[in-house]
C-alpha cells in the first residue's frame, strides 16, 4: 500500500468523498421504480382513486342525499388517522409509497380552493340575476 492511499484511509473526512462501491443491479434494485403492482396493490389503489374521485366530485351541498353521503364517506375515511384495518387511508398511502398527510393537505386545500371558487360563481351569478330582474322590470314612459 502506498503512503498516498494509506493517508485517504486513514482521514474519516476524506470517506465522504470517496466513491460508493455499488453495482449496477445493486443501483436498479434500490431505485427503480415499479413498472407493474401486485393484485393487492391494484385493489388499493382503485380504493384510493374511487375516494379521491367521490371527494372531488360530490363535494358540493345541493346534490341528492345519496351523492352528500359518498362525499361525506370519503372524506371521513380521508380524515381518519387509522392503522388499524388494512384498507385504511393510512395503510394504502404506505403501501402505495404516498406521504398521507401531503395528499390530505393537498386535498383540503382543493376542497377550500373550490369553495372559494364557489362563493365567487354564486356573487357573479346573484348580480346577474338582479340586473336582468331589474331590466325585465323596467317600465319605460316615454312623452308623446
Amino acid at each position: 500500500m502506498n503512503r498516498a492511499s494509506a493517508t485517504i484511509r486513514s482521514n474519516p473526512i476524506n470517506s465522504f468523498f470517496e466513491p460508493d462501491i455499488l453495482t449496477s443491479h445493486q443501483y436498479f434494485q434500490l431505485f427503480r421504480h415499479k413498472a407493474h403492482f401486485d393484485p393487492e396493490e391494484k385493489l388499493m389503489f382503485a380504493v384510493l382513486t374511487d375516494a379521491i374521485e367521490c371527494f372531488q366530485k360530490y363535494y358540493r351541498a345541493n346534490l341528492p342525499h345519496r351523492h352528500r353521503r359518498l362525499f361525506s364517506e370519503a372524506e371521513a375515511w380521508i380524515l381518519k388517522r387509522d392503522n388499524t384495518w388494512p384498507y385504511s387511508f393510512e395503510n394504502i398511502c404506505e403501501t402505495l409509497n404516498i406521504d398521507p398527510n401531503y395528499l390530505r393537505i393537498g386535498l383540503t386545500q382543493w376542497r377550500v380552493d373550490h369553495e372559494a371558487q364557489k362563493n365567487t360563481d354564486l356573487r357573479t351569478r346573484k348580480t346577474l340575476r338582479y340586473q336582468n330582474t331589474v331590466k325585465q322590470n323596467r317600465v319605460c314612459i316615454s312623452q308623446s
